[in-house]
């Protein structure tokens, strides 16, 4: 198994290296530095396995969790032992030199005030366990009155423990219903809800939707990394989903849900749009691009 993690970790690098996801989705940097301790190679011998979310096809949310828990027990071990010269020395002084993504993190940033009402901008990173993929939510909100966000002395902002909460419920909903639901919340107004996924990886034996399974069955050998963005928001022009592979959340309603939430979208006067992009191993890009042509599937597709 080890070759094998290592060949592995090196297409997933080599992938979002390809990818550059920007600013909408999780940290690049920090989660190709997270990946590069995964497998005995990254790990210095420490750990000889990579366990793979069974849906997603990235490593595991355990299995990221095993390199932050090994940052966090390293400084004590190199207090004790960092005298010594072993491989896992080695491997715990490069992780404490090195800045990895966090489980879970809500950060916000104050834009502007106008008198009783500020204007901030919300970041929820998230190591997602439900769906085995990387998410990012990026809200710009007005607040009227201090009830979700405190500005200090008209600089720094504080999230209260209620908002905390509610960011994280908001774990794995689609951008209309972030949106939807940081809408309900009181003296809260939103322009718009951003959420960026890396994720799934697909390859064969990785449960992949039709048009790509019918790829990978024919190059076993391939690699298919997905970044979705999606788009909520009062200046968007118009409702568009460019994702063959998903919908927009008010057509996943059924008969008696959907006129409420039509109407609450009118009232908020927000619209939706939804695209994907494909990062794929090399010697299998003309053959994915022909196979999303003939479904008339709109996919940009890159390769490594």
């Amino acid at each position: 198994m080890g070759e094998r993690a290592d060949a592995y970790v090196a297409v997933l690098r080599s992938l979002l290296e390809i990818a550059r996801p920007g600013n909408h989705y999780p940290d690049a940097r920090r989660l190709d530095a997270q990946l590069s301790f995964l497998g005995p190679r990254g790990s210095h011998g420490v750990h000889r396995s990579v366990d793979l979310d069974p849906v997603s096809g990235l490593p595991t949310v355990r299995q990221l969790l095993v390199v932050r828990a090994d940052r966090d027990l390293a400084p004590p071990y190199l207090r004790e032992h960092g005298a010594r010269s072993s491989a896992k020395v080695e491997y715990y002084r490069a992780l404490v030199a090195t800045e990895i993504l966090p489980v879970s993190s809500v950060a916000v940033r104050l834009q502007k005030k106008e008198r009783s009402e500020v204007y901030l901008e919300v970041v929820h990173d998230r190591l997602d366990a439900a769906s085995g993929c990387l998410l990012r939510y990026t809200v710009h909100l007005k607040q009227k009155g201090t009830g979700q966000v405190s500005v200090k002395d008209g600089e720094s902002a504080l999230p209260t423990r209620r908002f905390l909460r509610l960011m994280e419920r908001n774990a794995g909903a689609d951008a209309e219903l972030a949106f939807l639901l940081v809408s309900g919340l009181p003296g809260v107004s939103v322009a718009e809800v951003v959420r960026g996924q890396i994720g799934p990886l697909h390859f064969h034996g990785i449960p992949a939707p039709a048009i790509l399974d019918r790829v990978l069955e024919q190059n076993r050998g391939a690699f298919i990394l997905h970044l979705a963005l999606e788009r909520a928001g009062t200046d968007v022009a118009a409702d568009l989903c460019r994702d063959p592979f998903t919908r927009l959340y008010r057509d996943s309603l059924g008969t008696d849900a959907r006129p409420v939430v039509e109407a609450r979208r009118s009232a908020l006067g927000y619209r939706v749009s939804k695209e994907r992009r494909l990062v794929c191993t090399p010697g299998v890009e003309s053959k994915l691009r022909a196979a999303l042509e003939r479904e008339r599937a709109h996919v940009v597709i890159r390769s490594a």
